[in-house]
């Protein structure tokens, strides 16, 4: 009858040569995807590293780089270092205590962050803004 003898059934598990390499490459192409998945690192040509920086908490480092975004100076067009005479507006990038809130906070740009640290640090040194606490004209409003 039509029944399976020993040479059909190899040929069959087995398939042929270049379905093996298809199916191995595949999988490599596979394995290397999911590796490059793990490894957000993008390394170019010439890059020198050591072994430990092919490792998970190297790798970390560069898992959640945050592309630049756009902060509400880029929005209105403002300079934040024309901002310095006005306390409202300084009031806002510092904490109660008079220190300056980080860019995680305040959610600036690094450019932005810096001009607004040197406008608070330029209002604070000219005397147009306390360096220890809020404006009283702010404490004021917030406290009625």
């Amino acid at each position: 009858g039509g029944g399976i003898n020993a040479t059909n059934w190899i040929g069959a598990v087995a398939g042929s040569k270049t379905e093996r390499h298809s199916m191995r490459d595949s999988k490599a192409y596979a394995d290397s995807e999911a590796f490059l998945r793990l490894m957000p690192r993008r390394w170019r040509a010439g890059d020198v590293y050591a072994p430990k920086d092919l490792g998970s908490a190297s790798q970390k480092k560069y898992a959640n780089v945050q592309r630049p975004r756009e902060d509400i100076f880029d929005i209105l067009n403002i300079n934040p270092l024309d901002n310095y005479k006005n306390f409202s507006v300084i009031s806002e990038f510092m904490t109660s205590a008079g220190r300056i809130r980080p860019a995680t906070e305040t959610g600036l740009r690094a450019v932005n962050q810096r001009r607004m640290a040197k406008a608070i640090r330029r209002a604070i040194g000219m005397g147009l803004h306390p360096s220890v606490h809020r404006h009283p004209e702010l404490l004021k409003k917030t406290v009625l």
